[in-house]
């Protein structure tokens, strides 16, 4: 209890502490902040909300496919009201969305946390490697500005270091590959007999689930459109100020990329990390910085209430929700 206190007391106290620092930094008050809300085309916010809660359906039904490789089908409602929950979540206490998300499906659809756990585990990987894509794109479309902003002087290293790396990496994978069976051997064993073991092989079970997915191809294809939907939340997001409604399409993709990172630090919501990081983004196409701050401020706000508004109806349907046997393993 008092390591939780603890953890959640840093956490808020860095949210509280980002967010000073990037109010103070570029002068902003709340009034200005209510200036500029004055001048926003809420048809644009409307939609943006829109669409993230379309971003939101696509990731639980992506997530059903993961249970029903599993041979668990605990429905829509139950996961797209999971999946809010655990944003939810992560608004309250940092981190806790995912622990949130699993344990609402085991008392709604009755499937054991660590198996549901497995496959959200999973779905961060391929989130992880969809934002390494974007972040790859974003560099290639505006890799000139954003070389000259954020490194000056860089420079690649030599040939012989890359080199070197690389023969590292493919000696290391090769060694796990020759003693695979000895690791395979071990790790039955401590599975079988260890409780931690056990738990370990539950999140397993579900991260491998990735293999026994029905349709490989819609699994992608949510993946692709869920990218799109946070895409096109941010530029609508863009468009409904007058400020910021002439960016470009790649400025938009360069507020989405920093925008995800901010929202990743463990603070609630990404509070404080994310406004910084839009705000420098949006100042790196010569969008005053305060002006920068107070869009950044009302792009998080806008999430904000989002979820607070839709995860918090979705937390109360579940004590209405009949407990369902989603499935069982066969």
């Amino acid at each position: 209890m008092i390591k939780a206190l603890l953890k959640y007391s840093i956490s808020s106290l860095l949210a509280i502490g980002l967010l000073y620092w990037a109010f103070s930094k570029s002068d902003l008050h709340w009034a200005d902040i209510y200036q500029s809300a004055l001048t926003a085309n809420y048809q644009w916010i409307i939609v943006s909300i829109v669409i993230a809660l379309i971003s939101h359906l696509l990731r639980a039904l992506r997530w059903e496919q993961l249970l029903g490789a599993m041979h668990y089908s605990p429905g829509t409602t139950r996961t797209f009201s999971a999946v809010l929950i655990g944003y939810f979540a992560n608004f309250i206490v940092p981190r806790m969305g995912e622990v949130s998300r699993c344990g609402s499906l085991q008392k709604t659809a009755n499937i054991p946390f660590e198996k549901s756990f497995g496959t959200v585990i999973t779905e961060r990987i391929v989130d992880l490697l969809g934002l390494a894509v974007l972040v790859g794109l974003t560099f290639i479309v505006e890799w000139k500005p954003i070389q000259q902003f954020l490194f000056p002087n860089f420079h690649l290293p030599p040939t012989i270091m890359l080199a070197g790396i690389a023969a590292g990496g493919i000696t290391f994978l090769g060694l796990i590959w020759i003693l695979r069976d000895r690791f395979l051997v071990r790790w039955q064993h401590f599975a079988a007999t260890n409780k931690v073991g056990k738990l370990l092989q539950g999140w397993f079970v579900g991260i491998l689930s990735i293999k026994e997915v029905e349709n490989p191809s819609k699994f992608i294809l949510y993946t692709i459109l869920i990218w799109v939907a946070y895409f096109a939340n941010t530029y609508t997001l863009l468009l409904a100020f007058p400020i910021s409604s002439s960016l470009s399409l790649s400025a938009g993709l360069t507020v989405l990329v920093m925008g995800t990172f901010g929202m990743a630090t463990p603070t609630q919501g990404g509070i404080g990390a994310y406004h910084s990081l839009v705000a420098s983004a949006l100042s790196f196409y010569l969008i005053p910085l305060k002006d920068a701050t107070i869009l950044a401020t009302f792009f998080h706000g806008t999430q904000m209430a989002t979820i607070l508004l839709f995860g918090g109806l979705s937390f109360i349907i579940t004590f209405f929700l009949p407990q369902k046997n989603a499935g069982i393993e066969s």
